[in-house]
């Protein structure tokens, strides 16, 4: 009997142990604080893009458009006119290898040459070119992009000379364009407005070879403004 006693007494122990145990877990265990109600989700930021790097490869593309100053030249006659710039090539950071196209329009004031006296007028000197370009820039993580480059001039050259060009139906007055052999340099900075887009501030420095137009070598600066992206 007292055996008995003695085990039904044990069993009570533990029984009151185990549910002494449970209630102080459930006093220590930390339950989620609900979020308040009716407040805006905000997602987590996300991480801050990584800069572009210097080492850029890509197409650079743009334009310019700047006004030509011959140098050496009566500049009542040879005044400033215009030239419109188009370029595009691939961009290797430290260097960028393109072609040029444009064209150049010089106002050629007649009445101002001495000893003409039968009113000649105002007439445009044009030239159209093409040249390969090689360009040198110092890319960097600020928004300023300095660079220098050099290009070799395939030009051709018209003022108010003409012929006639026939075909098989009729005849026509044409334009006659004479080439020359050139070269320029020039040195810029892009300032950038925003990814990958610049605003293109420099100044070009040409020479045309005589060839079959010049009866000597004619050299002119291109002070220019423009836009290209990278």
């Amino acid at each position: 009997m007292r055996r008995k006693h003695s085990i039904l007494f044990g069993v009570t122990c533990l029984a009151v142990a185990l549910l002494v145990g449970r209630d102080a877990a459930a006093q220590g265990y930390s339950y989620p604080t609900p979020p308040p109600q009716n407040q805006p989700y905000e997602p987590p930021p996300e991480p801050k893009q990584r800069e572009k790097v210097s080492a850029h490869r890509g197409f650079q593309g743009g334009f310019n458009i700047g006004v030509p100053i011959w140098l050496d030249v009566d500049t009542n006659v040879v005044r400033p006119g215009a030239d419109l710039h188009f370029f595009g090539g691939y961009d290797m950071g430290y260097v960028m290898f393109g072609v040029d196209l444009g064209a150049m329009w010089t106002p050629i004031d007649g009445n101002q040459i001495p000893g003409v006296s039968n009113n000649p007028g105002r007439y445009p000197l044009t030239r159209l070119y093409v040249a390969p370009e090689v360009r040198v820039q110092v890319p960097n993580k600020s928004p300023v992009l300095p660079y220098v480059a050099i290009t070799f001039d395939i030009n051709w050259w018209h003022f108010r000379e003409t012929a006639v060009g026939c075909n098989f139906w009729y005849c026509t007055q044409v334009n006659v364009f004479r080439f020359t052999p050139g070269f320029t340099a020039k040195a810029g900075i892009a300032f950038r407005i925003k990814q990958g887009a610049h605003i293109d501030l420099g100044m070009k420095y040409s020479l045309s070879g005589p060839g079959s137009f010049f009866p000597r070598r004619e050299q002119w600066v291109t002070p220019y403004v423009g836009f290209f992206f990278r």
